[in-house]
Protein backbone atom coordinates (compact mmCIF):
# COMPACT_ATOMS: atom_id res chain seq x y z
CA UNK A 1 0.00 0.00 0.00
CA UNK A 2 3.05 1.52 0.29
CA UNK A 3 2.28 -1.53 -0.83
CA UNK A 4 0.19 -0.37 0.63
CA UNK A 5 -0.66 1.50 1.07
CA UNK A 6 1.09 1.81 0.71
CA UNK A 7 -0.18 1.75 0.22
CA UNK A 8 2.49 0.45 -1.48
CA UNK A 9 0.57 1.70 -1.96
CA UNK A 10 -0.77 -0.19 -1.52
CA UNK A 11 -3.95 -0.34 -2.53
CA UNK A 12 -6.91 -2.08 -4.31
CA UNK A 13 -10.61 -3.14 -4.57
CA UNK A 14 -12.94 -6.21 -5.13
CA UNK A 15 -16.46 -7.47 -5.83
CA UNK A 16 -16.76 -11.24 -5.41
CA UNK A 17 -13.75 -13.45 -5.46
CA UNK A 18 -11.82 -16.05 -3.58
CA UNK A 19 -9.84 -14.67 -0.64
CA UNK A 20 -6.59 -13.11 -1.82
CA UNK A 21 -3.23 -13.70 -0.20
CA UNK A 22 -1.58 -11.00 1.88
CA UNK A 23 -1.12 -7.74 0.06
CA UNK A 24 2.63 -8.24 -0.18
CA UNK A 25 2.26 -11.16 -2.54
CA UNK A 26 1.61 -11.16 -6.25
CA UNK A 27 -1.80 -12.81 -5.98
CA UNK A 28 -3.69 -13.32 -9.19
CA UNK A 29 -7.37 -14.26 -8.75
CA UNK A 30 -8.61 -17.19 -10.78
CA UNK A 31 -9.58 -16.05 -14.27
CA UNK A 32 -13.23 -17.00 -13.81
CA UNK A 33 -13.51 -15.04 -10.60
CA UNK A 34 -11.68 -11.97 -11.92
CA UNK A 35 -14.18 -11.59 -14.75
CA UNK A 36 -17.02 -11.58 -12.22
CA UNK A 37 -15.47 -8.68 -10.29
CA UNK A 38 -16.42 -5.28 -11.61
CA UNK A 39 -16.18 -1.73 -10.30
CA UNK A 40 -19.36 -0.88 -8.43
CA UNK A 41 -21.75 1.86 -9.44
CA UNK A 42 -21.16 5.14 -7.59
CA UNK A 43 -24.38 4.94 -5.58
CA UNK A 44 -23.33 1.53 -4.23
CA UNK A 45 -19.59 2.06 -3.76
CA UNK A 46 -18.86 4.15 -0.65
CA UNK A 47 -15.13 4.30 -1.47
CA UNK A 48 -15.59 6.53 -4.51
CA UNK A 49 -14.00 9.90 -3.92
CA UNK A 50 -10.79 11.24 -2.41
CA UNK A 51 -9.52 10.20 1.01
CA UNK A 52 -6.82 12.09 2.94
CA UNK A 53 -4.27 10.23 5.07
CA UNK A 54 -4.45 10.96 8.81
CA UNK A 55 -2.39 8.03 10.11
CA UNK A 56 0.13 5.68 8.53
CA UNK A 57 1.68 3.42 11.15
CA UNK A 58 3.38 0.02 11.23
CA UNK A 59 3.78 -1.66 14.61
CA UNK A 60 6.18 -4.59 14.92
CA UNK A 61 4.98 -7.33 17.27
CA UNK A 62 6.26 -6.38 20.72
CA UNK A 63 7.74 -3.14 19.37
CA UNK A 64 7.09 0.57 19.15
CA UNK A 65 4.95 2.10 16.36
CA UNK A 66 6.86 3.25 13.27
CA UNK A 67 5.53 6.31 11.44
CA UNK A 68 7.35 5.90 8.11
CA UNK A 69 5.82 9.11 6.75
CA UNK A 70 5.82 11.07 10.01
CA UNK A 71 3.04 11.43 12.57
CA UNK A 72 1.10 13.72 10.20
CA UNK A 73 1.60 12.25 6.71
CA UNK A 74 0.54 14.10 3.58
CA UNK A 75 -1.28 12.07 0.95
CA UNK A 76 -4.44 10.82 -0.69
CA UNK A 77 -6.25 7.75 -1.99
CA UNK A 78 -8.63 8.48 -4.87
CA UNK A 79 -11.19 5.94 -6.09
CA UNK A 80 -13.07 6.70 -9.30
CA UNK A 81 -16.51 5.42 -10.32
CA UNK A 82 -15.04 3.79 -13.43
CA UNK A 83 -12.66 1.58 -11.42
CA UNK A 84 -9.38 3.51 -11.21
CA UNK A 85 -7.40 4.11 -8.02
CA UNK A 86 -4.52 6.47 -7.26
CA UNK A 87 -2.52 6.63 -4.04
CA UNK A 88 0.24 8.98 -2.98
CA UNK A 89 1.79 9.75 0.38
CA UNK A 90 4.88 11.58 1.53
CA UNK A 91 6.76 12.23 4.74
CA UNK A 92 5.69 15.32 6.64
CA UNK A 93 7.79 17.38 6.77
CA UNK A 94 9.44 16.30 3.51
CA UNK A 95 12.82 14.72 4.18
CA UNK A 96 14.36 13.63 0.87
CA UNK A 97 17.83 13.13 2.38
CA UNK A 98 16.75 10.74 5.15
CA UNK A 99 16.73 7.01 4.60
CA UNK A 100 13.43 5.24 5.01
CA UNK A 101 12.41 3.88 8.40
CA UNK A 102 9.72 1.75 6.80
CA UNK A 103 10.09 -1.90 7.86
CA UNK A 104 8.13 -3.13 4.83
CA UNK A 105 10.27 -5.23 2.48
CA UNK A 106 8.28 -3.70 -0.42
CA UNK A 107 9.09 -0.14 0.68
CA UNK A 108 8.99 2.80 -1.72
CA UNK A 109 11.97 4.21 -3.58
CA UNK A 110 12.69 6.90 -2.43
CA UNK A 111 11.49 6.09 1.08
CA UNK A 112 10.01 9.52 1.81
CA UNK A 113 7.45 9.41 -1.04
CA UNK A 114 5.19 6.59 -2.19
CA UNK A 115 2.68 6.32 -5.01
CA UNK A 116 0.86 3.81 -7.14
CA UNK A 117 -2.02 3.68 -9.58
CA UNK A 118 -4.13 1.04 -11.22
CA UNK A 119 -7.60 -0.41 -11.41
CA UNK A 120 -9.68 -1.74 -8.54
CA UNK A 121 -12.64 -3.85 -7.59
CA UNK A 122 -14.37 -3.85 -4.21
CA UNK A 123 -16.07 -6.49 -2.08
CA UNK A 124 -18.26 -4.70 0.45
CA UNK A 125 -19.55 -7.90 2.02
CA UNK A 126 -16.07 -9.06 3.04
CA UNK A 127 -14.75 -5.48 3.37
CA UNK A 128 -11.76 -5.49 1.08
CA UNK A 129 -10.69 -4.11 -2.26
CA UNK A 130 -8.20 -5.40 -4.76
CA UNK A 131 -6.00 -3.10 -6.80
CA UNK A 132 -4.29 -4.27 -9.95
CA UNK A 133 -1.14 -2.12 -9.83
CA UNK A 134 -0.20 -0.65 -13.21
CA UNK A 135 2.55 1.68 -12.01
CA UNK A 136 4.36 2.53 -8.77
CA UNK A 137 7.63 3.62 -7.20
CA UNK A 138 7.51 0.25 -5.43
CA UNK A 139 8.90 -1.86 -8.26
CA UNK A 140 8.05 -5.19 -6.62
CA UNK A 141 4.27 -4.58 -6.78
CA UNK A 142 3.93 -3.45 -10.41
CA UNK A 143 1.68 -5.89 -12.24
CA UNK A 144 0.40 -7.52 -9.03
CA UNK A 145 -2.98 -7.54 -7.33
CA UNK A 146 -2.85 -5.91 -3.89
CA UNK A 147 -5.60 -6.76 -1.38
CA UNK A 148 -6.59 -4.21 1.25
CA UNK A 149 -8.97 -4.97 4.12
CA UNK A 150 -10.95 -1.97 5.30
CA UNK A 151 -13.65 -0.70 7.61
CA UNK A 152 -15.77 2.39 7.04
CA UNK A 153 -16.91 4.50 9.98
CA UNK A 154 -18.87 7.37 8.43
CA UNK A 155 -16.28 9.49 6.61
CA UNK A 156 -13.34 7.58 8.10
CA UNK A 157 -11.68 4.75 6.19
CA UNK A 158 -9.45 2.36 8.17
CA UNK A 159 -7.15 0.00 6.25
CA UNK A 160 -5.49 -2.82 8.17
CA UNK A 161 -3.21 -5.71 7.40
CA UNK A 162 -0.50 -7.80 8.97
CA UNK A 163 2.67 -8.54 7.04
CA UNK A 164 6.05 -10.09 7.71
CA UNK A 165 9.44 -8.39 7.53
CA UNK A 166 11.96 -11.17 7.95
CA UNK A 167 10.81 -13.18 10.96
CA UNK A 168 8.83 -10.32 12.45
CA UNK A 169 5.07 -9.83 12.24
CA UNK A 170 4.04 -6.21 11.65
CA UNK A 171 0.54 -4.75 12.01
CA UNK A 172 -0.17 -1.97 9.54
CA UNK A 173 -2.90 0.60 10.05
CA UNK A 174 -3.83 3.41 7.68
CA UNK A 175 -6.52 5.89 8.66
CA UNK A 176 -7.99 8.25 6.09
CA UNK A 177 -10.85 10.75 6.12
CA UNK A 178 -13.05 11.69 3.20
CA UNK A 179 -11.63 14.84 1.66
CA UNK A 180 -14.21 17.47 0.80
CA UNK A 181 -11.80 19.67 -1.15
CA UNK A 182 -10.50 23.15 -0.49
CA UNK A 183 -12.31 24.99 2.28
Amino acid sequence: MKRALILIAGASLMAACTPAQQSHSAHQPEAGNRSEMRPMQQERNPLIGTWRFVTYVDTPEGGEPIHAFGKNPIGFFTFTADGHVFMNIMHNPPSPVDATVDPDPDACVPGWYCAYFGTYIVNLKDQFWLTHVLGSNMPTIIGTDQKRSFALHGDTLVITETYRAGNQSIKAERVLVRDVGAQ
